[in-house]
């Protein structure tokens, strides 16, 4: 595999980075999270790049990390004590995929970090480990479900179910996906601009784009020599970061200009974004969340971009609304496996019956938010997940409910109507959407006599 590359960096970010990792395996949390928490004040832009390429690349590839450096242990690789396994992750993934890090300096700095106390017996292992990985190449396993569950590095009980599922060869497409590293993709805020406008004043402020894929409002952009939160355009609100899937699934629910909408599960605030453009200014848009400090990055997000919406902290299973609104929009919590190349932490924290469990929870939200419908209005549930758990079994009981499922193909643009399926239902998979997250929504109408069952 090419390697990626990195600034060479300093000690203080490499150590930040182990302290991240230190924290995950003691309380499993999002690796953004995990980036903000351990930066340093005096960290500059490439120092926050390299502290976020090892926390991310350490968790993405993790179970690979290990069996690289466990061939060489005399004892299971349980039993070494945590410092000593976040340094030799640390180490390994600066050795295997850091071309601008040289061998030497991942070596030695792993050694460091992990006989901060004078652990000299952790110094000499962690020495000698990390020259054998740099010696000895390391060769994918034979087996599908090894290769994937090793080299892929994912959790065997996903990849023995997307194996099940899907046949071996889209499961290791699958897994290659959620490796890739996702794009920077930027959605054109239309009460400033168009995307060519905006690609237009990106590329006079260094951060060069091309166009998104399926959807002609967005760009894939490239910050590797500018932060996009530093420019103009952001600080003017002229784009919001969305991927490609994300806004095909709010343009999907089909608001129409001049109706009433809401969005009961809406921070951090993409869908209700475009939700608020699709409803012009003679529309209404409600955007609730029931988090006090996601609803918070919600108004921020906003108000940097001048949408006009409402923000209120509601839960959406006890509505502040009768059935007055055209539209409602259900972007359901979900376990996120069509995301997994943006959140590789997720893969570490999910576990198999986290599955069932989304799914409850989000025919709850369902049942709840359905009756802010007005009869002959729309509902939309939308959520970053291909997991059947979480989608068809869903949307199958809001069939059987009483609602009417309708196919909201005419409100895509032309290039992205190929995912909606024969069913009626938006269906994006990571490893075959043309670089884009992996999505799934389904849109309904209530029916004008109002009985839901």
């Amino acid at each position: 595999m090419k390697k990626a590359s990195a600034g060479a960096g300093a000690d203080p970010v490499r150590a930040a980075a182990h302290q991240a990792l230190l924290a995950f395996s003691q309380n499993p949390c999002g690796a953004d999270s995990l980036h903000d928490r351990f930066q340093s004040p005096d960290f500059g832009d490439r120092d926050r790049r390299f502290l976020r390429e090892l926390i991310y690349g350490a968790l993405r590839w993790r179970n690979r990390l290990d069996a690289a450096y466990g061939r060489f242990l005399k004892e299971p690789e349980g039993r070494l004590a945590p410092h000593v396994r976040e340094a030799l992750r640390l180490g390994a993934y600066q050795i295997l995929f850091l071309d601008r890090v040289p061998d030497h300096g991942a070596v030695n700095t792993a050694v460091e970090l992990a006989g901060r106390k004078n652990r000299r017996g952790a110094r000499g292992l962690v020495n000698a480990v990390l020259r054998k990985v740099s010696q000895e190449p390391f060769h994918p396993p034979g087996g599908m479900e090894d290769r994937l569950t090793v080299w892929e590095s994912h959790p065997r009980w996903l990849v023995r179910r997307w194996i099940a599922r899907l046949g071996e060869e889209a499961a290791r497409a699958r897994c290659e996906a959620n490796n890739a590293e996702g794009p920077l993709v930027l959605r054109a805020n239309p009460l400033k601009g168009d995307a060519a406008a905006l690609a237009k004043a990106l590329e006079a402020e260094g951060v060069p784009t091309e166009p998104g894929r399926y959807d002609p409002e967005c760009l894939w952009a490239d910050t590797s020599g500018v932060s996009f939160t530093q420019t103009a355009s952001y600080a003017a609100g002229e784009f919001i970061v969305q991927d490609e899937a994300s806004s095909l699934a709010a343009q999907f629910a089909g608001v129409a200009p001049g109706q009433r909408a809401l969005d009961v599960c809406a921070a951090p605030g993409g869908k209700t974004a475009v939700l608020a453009w699709m409803a012009g200014a003679g529309g209404k848009v409600i955007a609730a969340d029931r988090a006090p400090g996601r609803l918070g990055r919600l108004k921020n997000n906003c108000a940097r971009i001048s949408a006009p919406v409402g923000i209120l902290a509601m839960d959406a299973g006890k509505l502040a609304f009768g059935p007055v609104f055209d539209h409602v929009l259900i972007d359901a919590p979900c376990s996120g496996l069509g995301v997994l190349r943006r959140h590789p932490d997720a893969r570490w924290r999910l576990r198999e019956r986290d599955l069932e469990r989304h799914g409850h929870e989000q025919r709850a939200l369902i049942a709840g938010a359905a009756g802010a419908v007005r009869p002959g209005g729309c509902l939309t549930y939308s959520v970053c997940t291909n997991e059947p758990e979480e989608t068809d079994e869903v949307a199958g009981e809001v069939d059987r409910a009483g609602f009417l499922r309708e196919a909201g193909t005419e409100f895509l643009p032309p290039g992205a109507r190929k995912f909606v399926d024969s069913g009626g239902a938006l269906r994006i998979l990571p490893e075959a959407g043309g670089g884009l997250d992996g999505f799934f929504a389904v849109r309904w109408r209530r029916p004008l006599g109002g009985g839901v069952r």
